[in-house]
């Protein structure tokens, strides 16, 4: 396992707060939880397999005891699951929402329960919902934040809006990258629609670079590569990887609408900056493209 490098990051107290991390049972999504729990935020763990999350709130509240966790099922794969998890939450509010949640892809082609491309269904669609859903709870806030995950891969992303689910074409490396370009395109478009609608939320986007996480499972090219990154000193540890993600759901230094990850050594290692966005992320037009075609798949219209 990776070793920590990096400093913590100085945040401000979140004492009072309620967060939602998905995916919060290992990795980024628990790396991040932990952050904020230890500066006194509630934090609400949403993952896909309870008993592995209940085991991650265990080890929460041994570090950060004096706060209010808890854990909740939620498949972002699974557009009931996500419409399932914002009914339990009600009605109350939130402050902070980090959209972690994510999966590798398959050598084939594989399909929700709804029907939508597994790994562009549980690494994006379901966050859209899932923020749409929640956005009465989030304006309810003094200051909302949605933090988006995205990827060194978001790079190599390309959104074609004729086969956004690679009906043609598919390959992991291409579902993943797709999926992951999506995040950060959403983050600044949510920060556009936020702005026009006077929402008050702060949508950012981050990346943890090259971080030593159980998403590539047992994978053996992406176990290797991790092993050479770490032999070569710039793979990350999941702390240290997350400390972007801290950084924009805490910070008040985080601009709204911006990407921030590593910025030393090609951005797989380092202190957190901000740092250029993917090509499409720029495009207002696929912005927009992005948006409604979710909303679509969705079936989520963002309203407060």
């Amino acid at each position: 396992m990776t070793r920590d490098r990096l400093t913590p990051l100085p945040i401000p107290s979140r004492k009072g707060r309620i967060a939602i991390v998905t995916g919060a049972n290992s990795g980024i999504g628990f790396a991040t939880a932990r952050a904020l729990s230890v500066a006194g935020a509630d934090v609400i763990l949403a993952v896909r397999n309870l008993e592995r999350g209940r085991a991650a709130l265990e080890q929460l509240r041994a570090e950060a005891p004096f706060g209010h966790h808890r854990v909740e099922q939620l498949d972002t794969s699974d557009l009931t699951s996500v419409r399932d998890f914002a009914t339990r939450i009600g009605s109350g509010r939130v402050d902070i929402l980090v959209n972690n949640a994510g999966i590798a892809a398959d050598r084939t082609r594989q399909l929700s329960v709804d029907g939508n491309e597994l790994v562009f269904a549980t690494n994006y669609l379901g966050h859209f919902a899932l923020t749409g859903l929640l956005l009465p709870n989030l304006v309810q806030s003094a200051r909302p934040r949605v933090v988006c995950l995205g990827s060194l891969r978001a790079n190599r992303g390309k959104l074609d809006f004729s086969d956004l689910q690679l009906d043609q074409g598919y390959s992991p490396q291409r579902a993943y990258a797709n999926s992951k370009l999506a995040m950060v395109m959403f983050a600044r478009e949510l920060q556009r629609h936020s702005a026009a609608a006077d929402w008050g939320l702060f949508a950012h986007a981050a990346h943890p670079g090259i971080a030593d996480t159980p998403i590539f499972g047992n994978r053996r090219p992406a176990r290797i590569g991790l092993w050479l990154a770490g032999a070569a000193g710039v793979a990350q540890s999941a702390n240290d990887g997350a400390q972007a993600v801290v950084f924009c759901a805490a910070s008040r230094q985080a601009v709204a609408g911006a990407y921030y990850g590593p910025i030393t050594k090609l951005g797989v290692s380092g202190p957190v900056g901000r740092v250029a966005l993917p090509n499409q992320a720029r495009d207002t037009f696929d912005l927009n493209a992005l948006w409604q075609a979710s909303v679509k798949l969705t079936g989520v219209n963002y309203r407060t």
